[in-house]
This record gives structure tokens, C-alpha cells and sequence, in this order.
């Protein structure tokens, strides 16, 4: 009996191993994990500020996104337009938007509502205003203005908008005391004002009046630049501060450089400007000084 119990037992004590095993083997199995986790899929909404028609600014800003999404696949972008300053301004400072192209007011304001100042458009020396009108009205004095309508896009608009007006206002005319200042929404449409004769004057800034220029040559020849500004700190490019870190870097890199390749060139060229480099809110104190100075004297529109 003794001997028939201890046969089994080593009958049994292998088999308990097998199964044992077996059973570790089905367990390992059913808790195995990847080392790797699935990549994230980043989803950027980005922002141009209404400078340019909806229009223009998908031909000029596009390409460039697109550009961006072939070097970054994890990311997907999304170029949303606005309808007027206004409306962009809104989505701004409300953080729709992950990545921005404000002008310089709009880049400052943004640091309060949850963005961070990355990069900017280059050169500065083209950011300034320019006061055109028709050749016929001869404009040569701010006095020719007194009393008359002149067009200006935006009532936030920087470049074509406040600093003409602190340029008349230096020079003996206060816009919105002694002129009729109306704002109609974009720069086109300011020039077009000038040019229909509905104003006396309008206010832009050198993009949009060299391209007007080009594509509307027979008109350009009735057409006149009468007063440029200053220049200040070109248009600011923000991400919103809770964008991955490494994310912003590579965006903000591949940005930079595009003026150094025949690619980058060639979308900088399309879109009509020269380029970015690195900035911060620092590269933003001459601003700061203007619109003090501006506010003081003039008052910043609300």
C-alpha cells in the first residue's frame, strides 16, 4: 500500500510542474504589455491675424503649415481665418487658438491670456504705417486731412492704424478730434476707400500696399504714398503656454530656419515676407514704450 502511494506521488510531482508551468506560461501571456505606448496625435488650431482676406491668407500661410506637418507627424494643423480684427481678437484672448500670428498689440495682450511670446516675423523695418491717397488730391499737409474721412482697417491694428495715427497727431492733426476716422475692416479695404474715393486718405502698412500694387497695377498708377511711420518690433508668434514643451521647440525651430532652405525660401517668397526668428516677451519692450506713450497721449482703443 506504502509502496503504491509513493509511486503515485512520483507519478504526480512532474505533472505538477507541466501544469504549474503551463498555467505560468498562460498568465505571462494574457498580462504581456508593449513596451512601447501608441504615439499621441497632437490636434493645433492656428491663427493668422486678419492682415491679409481669407483668401490670401490661405495662399500665404497654408503651404507653410503643411510644411510644419511633414516635419512634425505626430501633429496635425489647422489654419482657421477670422472675419475682421475683431472676431480674431476674441478667439485670441478666449485661447482658441494653439499657435497665433497677432501684430505686436495683440502678441502683448496674449501673454495675459495664457500664450507665451515664441517667435516673430522678420524684418522689423517693414513694420510701420503708410498714409496713401489718391495723386489727384495732392496731398502734401496734414491740414488737407482736417474735417475728412480717412480709412484705417482696424481700430487695434498697430502698424496700420495707431502708429499713423500717433504720426498725424505728432504732425498737427488729431485723427479722431479734427478727422473722420472709419475703420472698414481690412487693409484692402482701406486702400479701396482711398481709392473710391470714399476717403481722402487711408492707412495701411507696406505688405498689403506693395501687393495691392502688383495686383492692381492700372489703379496703383491713380495712387500715391503720401507719409510712412517709424518702424517697430514686427508681428509676434505665440503658442499657448500649456503646448508640450518639445513640441513648441521643434514648431519654433522649424520656423526659423525656413529662410535657410530653397523650400523654406521658396514658401517665405509666396507668402510675402522674409522669415521668423526667435523672440520674447523682452523683444516686445519697444512696443510696450509706444503703446504707453500712445495711451497717454491719444488713448488705446478698448
Amino acid at each position: 500500500m506504502k509502496y503504491g502511494i509513493v509511486k503515485l506521488i512520483f507519478f504526480l510531482f512532474p505533472m505538477f510542474f507541466i501544469f504549474s508551468g503551463c498555467m505560468l506560461e498562460d498568465h505571462e501571456a494574457n498580462e504581456y504589455k508593449p513596451t512601447t505606448m501608441p504615439t499621441q496625435k497632437y490636434e493645433l488650431i492656428v491663427g493668422i491675424h486678419p492682415y491679409l482676406n481669407t483668401q490670401k491668407t490661405f495662399l500665404a500661410y497654408e503651404p507653410i503649415i503643411r510644411y510644419l506637418e511633414k516635419n512634425i507627424p505626430l501633429a496635425h494643423f489647422t489654419l482657421e481665418t477670422s472675419l475682421d480684427y475683431g472676431d480674431y481678437e476674441r478667439k485670441l484672448y478666449a485661447g482658441h487658438f494653439d499657435l497665433a500670428l497677432p501684430n505686436p498689440l495683440q502678441t502683448l495682450e496674449s501673454t495675459k491670456h495664457g500664450y507665451r511670446i515664441v517667435a516673430k516675423m522678420k524684418p522689423d523695418s517693414v513694420f510701420r504705417g503708410v498714409i496713401v491717397s489718391r495723386k489727384e488730391n495732392h496731398i502734401h499737409s496734414v491740414e488737407q486731412l482736417r474735417h475728412k474721412p480717412i480709412s484705417f482697417p482696424a481700430s487695434t491694428a498697430l502698424a496700420a492704424t495707431l502708429m499713423p495715427k500717433m504720426f498725424l497727431y505728432e504732425k498737427g492733426l488729431n485723427v479722431d478730434k479734427d478727422a473722420m476716422p472709419r475703420y472698414v475692416g481690412s487693409q484692402y479695404s482701406s486702400i479701396m476707400n482711398a481709392y473710391s474715393k470714399d476717403t481722402i486718405a487711408a492707412a495701411t502698412w507696406p505688405t498689403p500696399w506693395i501687393t495691392w500694387q502688383k495686383e492692381n497695377p492700372q489703379k496703383a498708377q491713380e495712387m500715391e504714398l503720401i507719409w510712412e511711420t517709424p518702424s517697430l518690433v514686427n508681428n509676434g508668434f505665440v503658442i499657448r503656454s500649456n503646448i508640450d514643451h518639445n513640441l513648441s521647440e521643434k514648431i519654433v525651430t522649424l520656423l526659423c530656419a525656413l529662410d535657410t532652405s530653397a523650400e523654406g525660401k521658396k514658401l517665405l517668397k509666396d507668402a510675402g515676407f522674409d522669415g521668423f526668428e526667435k523672440a520674447s516677451a523682452k523683444t516686445y519692450i519697444p512696443v510696450e514704450a509706444f503703446l504707453k506713450q500712445y495711451d497717454r497721449t491719444l488713448g488705446l482703443p478698448k
